[in-house]
Parts: C-alpha cells; sequence; structure tokens
C-alpha cells in the first residue's frame, strides 16, 4: 500500500496526510524514510504539527476558519525573527532609582519578565511596568510596604496572576528539641495591584517549618529566588549546623498557595554544597536539580507525596574539578488562572518546542560554556519508572543537546524554543568558534537562535543569502580541553542576527519574549528601557505555496 500511495502526486499525498491527526501523521513519520521525507517537505503539515504542540487540538483539517486564523497568527510569529532583522523601538525609559531609601536585606537591582511585565527590585522599591497596550498595571511599592509582619529577605513576582511572594527568613534557629518542628522562614502571597493580602490566598502570611534531627544552632538560607508554577511555589534552601560549619541537607518547601497548605520534602542526595545547586521548576510535578556533574529528575505526586529521583543525566566529567557557577535560563511559567485575560498570550510554548540552557562558568573562566538541552528529556513514560536510573552523557548528550563556547559577559534569554545572544559580532560564530569578551566601552549585536526542529524542517537545508529564512548552522566540536570526553553535537539550529548595534555601556538584563525585545540598561541612580520589536514581515494566508 506504501508503494501504491507514493505512486500519487506529491501535493494529493500531502491532502491524504493533512486529513490525518497529529498523532497518526507522527506515526506515519516514523514508519521509513520516505513517510519522514514527505512530511517535513510540507509546510501545510509543519504548521498543522506545531499547532498541535501548542495545544491546538483541533488540527484534523484545515477547513476551520478558527485553526487557519491561528495558523496564520503561528505563520506571523515564526516570521518574526529573520535573518538580517531590523528592530523597531516601541519604547524607551528611564526609571529614578533613588525614589526609596536602599533596604539592606534585599539584594539590590533584580529583574523579572512575563508577558509584556516587567518588575525590577531596585533600592529599596519594587516596580512593575506594564508594556502591554495596557498600562494600567503599572505601579510602584515602597519595601517598607511588602511585609506588614516580617522582615523581607526573597521576593518574586508573577504579574499574571497579579502575585507577589515575600520570604523571610530568621536566619539563625535555636534548635533544642528534636521532637517538635521549628519556624523556618514566613512566606507572604499578596496582590501586586493592591499591595494587600492577595484575595485568592487562603493565608496572608504562611508558615513554613522544618524539623531538626540534631540539636544546635543551625542557619537557614534560601538557594535562589522562589518558583512560582500556576497554583504552587517552590522555595528551595539548605540548613548549615553552626558548629559542623557545613550544610548538612537541602530542602524544598512546596507550597499550595490558594489552599494554604505547605509540605516539607527532602533531597536527600544533595549534602554540603547546597548552595551550588540550581533547580529548575518544570511543571507542578517535575522537579529538575542540576549540579556541576549531573541533571537529576524528580517527581512530585502532589503535595503531601513523596519526591523521588527518577531519572539523572551525567553530564561530562571535566578536567579541572567542577564548574563552580551555573545558572539555569528558561521560558517562564504560564501557568495558572490569569485575572487579566487579555494578558494570556495566544501562543505558549508547549514543553515539545522548548529549551533549557545551562550556563556553566568555569574557573579560570576561559573554560565556560552553555548548554541547550531539549526539555523533552524531562517528560515522558521514563520518568515514571519505579528504579532510580542514571544515564551516562554518551546516551543523551548528543542526542539531545548542543554546546557553545561562552563567555560570562554575554547575556541570554530564552523564551520557548528561542535563546537571544549578546555577542560582539554581527554575524553568527563558526561551529566552536570563541569570541572576544564584550567590551564595556563598545558595542554588541543580538542573536536569535532558535532550536524548533519544525521551524528548522521549514527552513530547508541550505543557504540562500536573498531569502528571509533564517541561516541553519550546527554547533560543531566544542572546547576539548575541558572534558575528558569528547562534545560534539550534529543538530542544526537556525541563526538570526540584527543589524544595528547596541551600546555595551550599562547593560545588566536582556528579556526575549514572543514578540519583542526589552533591554534594561543601569548606570548610577537610573534605569534605562528600552523595548525593541522586530520588523514585521506580510506572511499572507495561502499555506499551500
Amino acid at each position: 500500500m506504501a508503494i501504491e500511495l507514493f505512486s500519487l502526486p506529491t501535493e494529493l499525498i500531502w491532502r491524504i496526510l493533512s486529513i490525518l491527526a497529529p498523532r497518526d501523521i507522527c506515526r506515519c513519520a516514523i514508519t521509513c524514510r520516505a513517510f519522514w521525507n514527505m512530511i517535513q517537505n510540507s509546510v501545510r503539515i509543519q504548521y498543522q504539527l506545531e499547532l498541535y504542540a501548542q495545544g491546538f487540538t483541533k488540527t484534523t483539517t484545515m477547513d476551520s476558519i478558527g485553526v487557519s486564523r491561528e495558523m496564520s497568527s503561528l505563520k506571523r510569529s515564526t516570521s518574526l525573527w529573520r535573518s538580517g532583522l531590523h528592530l523597531n523601538t516601541v519604547l524607551e525609559e528611564r526609571l529614578m532609582t533613588s525614589t526609596f531609601p536602599e533596604h539592606p536585606s534585599l539584594r539590590w537591582l533584580r529583574f523579572g519578565m512575563k508577558r509584556g511585565l516587567l518588575w525590577m527590585l531596585v533600592q529599596g522599591g519594587l516596580f512593575i511596568r506594564d508594556y502591554n497596550t495596557n498600562t494600567n498595571l503599572s505601579r510602584t511599592w515602597a519595601i517598607h510596604d511588602l511585609s506588614s509582619q516580617h522582615r523581607p529577605n526573597f521576593l518574586t513576582v508573577d504579574p499574571l496572576q497579579d502575585l507577589v511572594v515575600i520570604v523571610s527568613l530568621p536566619g539563625i534557629v535555636t534548635v533544642t528539641d528534636t521532637e517538635q518542628d521549628y519556624h523556618a522562614f514566613w512566606v507572604e502571597c499578596r496582590s501586586a495591584s493592591s499591595q494587600h493580602p492577595h484575595p485568592d490566598s487562603a493565608c496572608a502570611s504562611l508558615e513554613c517549618k522544618h524539623t531538626f534531627d540534631i540539636c544546635g544552632v543551625y542557619h537557614v538560607d534560601l538557594i535562589g529566588e522562589p518558583a512560582i508554577y500556576g497554583d504552587y511555589i517552590f522555595v528551595f534552601y539548605y540548613i548549615e549546623n553552626k558548629s559542623y560549619k557545613r550544610a548538612s541537607a537541602t530542602f524544598m518547601q512546596a507550597i499550595d498557595w490558594r489552599k494554604g497548605y505547605v509540605k516539607s520534602h527532602l533531597f536527600p542526595d544533595y549534602y554540603q554544597q547546597g548552595s551550588q545547586h540550581q533547580f529548575y521548576v518544570v511543571d507542578q510535578r517535575t522537579i529538575v536539580v542540576i549540579g556541576s556533574s549531573f541533571i537529576t529528575v524528580h517527581t512530585l505526586q502532589d503535595i503531601d507525596g513523596s519526591l523521588r529521583p527518577r531519572l539523572t543525566y551525567l553530564l561530562p566529567k571535566c578536567h579541572h574539578s567542577s564548574f563552580p557557577f551555573m545558572f539555569v535560563h528558561a521560558s517562564p511559567s504560564f501557568s495558572g488562572t490569569a485575572p487579566h485575560a487579555d494578558l494570556m498570550p495566544g501562543y505558549v510554548p508547549s514543553l515539545e518546542s522548548q529549551i533549557v540552557v545551562l550556563e556553566l562558568i568555569s574557573c579560570p573562566r576561559t573554560l565556560s560554556i552553555i548548554l541547550v538541552i531539549d526539555t523533552v528529556i524531562f517528560s515522558g513514560t521514563a520518568l515514571q519508572s519505579e528504579t532510580h536510573v542514571k544515564i551516562p552523557w554518551s546516551d543523551w548528550g548528543p542526542q539531545y543537546t548542543c554546546c557553545f563556547p561562552h563567555d560570562p559577559c554575554y547575556q541570554i534569554s530564552v523564551f520557548g524554543s528561542k535563546m537571544a545572544y549578546t555577542l560582539p559580532r554581527d554575524h553568527s560564530p563558526e561551529p566552536g568558534q570563541r569570541l572576544e569578551k564584550l567590551s564595556a566601552a563598545g558595542h554588541f549585536y543580538i542573536h536569535i537562535w532558535d532550536f524548533n526542529k519544525r521551524v528548522i524542517a521549514r527552513s530547508g537545508n541550505f543557504y540562500n543569502p536573498d531569502s528571509p529564512d533564517p541561516f541553519i548552522r550546527k554547533p560543531g566540536r566544542v572546547v576539548q580541553s575541558c572534558f575528558d570526553e569528547e562534545i560534539i553535537s550534529n543538530h542544526p539550529y537556525t541563526a538570526t542576527v540584527c543589524r544595528a548595534p547596541f551600546l555595551t555601556r550599562g547593560l545588566r538584563k536582556l528579556f526575549l519574549e514572543q514578540d519583542r525585545l526589552i533591554l534594561t540598561s543601569v548606570r548610577p541612580g537610573t534605569v534605562d528601557i528600552q523595548v525593541l520589536s522586530p520588523v514585521q514581515m506580510d506572511v499572507g494566508s495561502d499555506f499551500t505555496h
């Protein structure tokens, strides 16, 4: 039957395949090379599969006006970041950072971004700026208004849920009785718009308690800022016994902030270097712990259930001891009910088309790298295995990662399968090429790299300088002197660069979203904010061409 099918005209085969459900199309694609090529070469089918990956399930036929509209929107969004793109300046703003006196217990100058809503913690003030068409959500807080009862130490914001999470640590806990629970820290859920307790939160202030195994004096500190995923807040922390001068364990408090339920979970395998581990929340059930030599995926059945390690992906071994500094870059979570429906994106990256960028900074820093990891390894039936499985780098790294040389002065931002990268040149580096540092008094260029396999398939397998399609590249061999084993990846990615240079001076943070870039530059007393969008192209609505 396959031979008879392929005897038909290509356009008719595409039409037959497009009638199938997306899951059936995927099953056809893996049966043989002929089906694979047929499906890959149809732009219409590729967009159908991409829509399915984004959660639009009614894509069995292209006759639906609604689906056609979504396809048009998707095609327009994917056509924004083209080769040699130009950026429009949508808005420029300068904020004064001396509005409030500096608060000593909060870190100075921190940023966050979600769907056009930027929040900054700057010198005693919390600034929330709305860069959408509706700007009613812009507001300013004084730090002393953040917490009514406790001294705030950590803070994070989810603007789409109108939620501000504040963590207040006691610092020192004296344990005299191991039979009872001791206060570890407070978590408050406030409304960003009213500054009052969040109306959907069961409690204005949630107490997180901890049980200690040995009497003594302990220091409690957080690992990074709290993570918000829908109804859950995850707070990662470690305890240090002051008598032994070492971290005794790493823990997580899982909080259902709408119901007011709190549960402590132990990470049993991470001792002594608790502050050096990074934590990434994939969803309410999947927590990833990243160390200098491993990535371990844990599952949490529910808040009351156990936290179980399922898979450990081993990173390649280094000649030197480890990478002492690690940073995780990933898309923000869009889970949860937003009070402002107009702010929810029409295009939310699914797990099938997302990446996580792991920034590994060595000492000396000349050996720093970035690993671009396909998040598909954090999902699937393998996570349900009853035994903890360790997977060597050779069995997963070449298939699911791309590795690049890196310098810590380069800025990274991730949205879905795309990564924005600040580099000192206006052209894509050669495979494995290490570039010079950004000059403090010079310029940088913004590169957009996309690792979405379907986008790459649509772009073709060759580079036409007259075509607006992104340039397809491969990472190649990288930094052999760092590792005991060879790091090679043949996975292609599309590389786009904005031709206009930007001043390096003051650059503090770069944010990439679906249809915009936001640059923040810090100077004494001020923060300059620049909102940029790619020049849009007319994409049309005929998907058969």
